[in-house]
Parts: structure tokens; C-alpha cells; sequence
């Protein structure tokens, strides 16, 4: 971390969770960012980034996207790992803290009442948990932060 700048990994699902880290776009810009996705179109520009199987459709992409992980953490060295979900964030948060990084993530702006599958997941190992809905305060605990919705 030269002169206070941030090695940042920003990870999501292309769609809404790329519309969400991308509403986020300018806080990171003082930062060395790259971006940890799925290929398609709506991640296409994302540059520099890391484009990953969707391992919950292969079996086989289960257990190769380990190991392409930690090759991009080698690589990369983030210090920080935002996530905006959805189930990608489970891999590369658990990667994540297997190399020191901190792991940000802030759930998705559709779970108004019920946690998300992933944002259960990742919750224990956060080390801030953001909620879009003051709702989910209760549901996740002490850990979870409200301070607003991003779109």
C-alpha cells in the first residue's frame, strides 16, 4: 500500500451487481482497482479485469475456479475485496481471506427483508457488512451496517 492507495478487487455477477458495484464506481477511483467477474455483456468493458467459470453450473468449474483464484491473488495482491454478490463473492471472499485481504460486501438492494444466500455465507468473515434495508439489520446481527440504499 504506496502512499495510501489501495489495492482494490471489485467482484460481482454481471446485471444488477455490476449496476450496483458500478454506482460505487468513483469511491474506489483513487485506488488500483480490478474487477473479478462472469463473462458477458454487461461486463465486457470491465478492464482491468479477471472473468471466471460459473462453477454452480459445472461441477468441474467447482474445483478449477480454486485454484484460478489463488493464481489471481498471487498475481493481483489486493488488500481489499468488495462484493456486491451474488454467488461469486463466495469463492473469492473465502480465497480472499486465506490471503489477508479485508472482504467489504454489501448486500443486494433486492433482499428488503430476507437475507441472501451468499450474504449468509460470507457474513461471518466481513469484515464490514453493509445492508441496503434497515430491515436486515435484525436478520443478519450485530456485525451488518444500514447506511442506505445505492440506487
Amino acid at each position: 500500500m504506496a502512499g495510501g492507495k489501495l489495492k482494490v478487487a471489485l467482484v460481482s455477477s454481471h446485471g444488477g451487481h455490476l449496476t450496483e458495484i458500478m454506482a460505487l464506481k468513483e469511491i474506489f477511483e483513487s485506488h488500483d482497482v480490478f474487477y473479478i467477474s462472469y463473462s458477458g455483456t454487461s461486463s465486457s468493458g470491465l478492464k482491468p479485469a479477471y472473468f471466471v467459470d460459473r462453477y454452480f453450473k459445472n461441477p468441474v468449474s467447482f474445483f478449477t475456479i480454486w485454484f484460478r483464484l489463488i493464481r489471481i491473488f498471487f498475481l493481483e495482491r489486493p488488500d481489499v475485496v468488495f462484493s456486491t454478490g451474488a454467488e461469486i463473492a463466495i469463492p473469492v471472499f473465502f480465497v480472499a481471506k486465506l490471503f489477508g485481504c479485508k472482504l467489504i460486501y454489501v448486500e443486494c438492494s433486492a433482499q428488503v427483508t430476507k437475507p441472501s444466500i451468499t450474504g449468509r455465507i460470507v457474513y461471518p468473515i466481513t469484515d464490514l457488512f453493509l445492508v441496503q434495508w434497515e430491515s436486515l439489520l435484525k436478520e443478519y446481527g450485530p456485525k451488518a451496517v444500514y447506511k442506505g440504499g445505492l440506487i
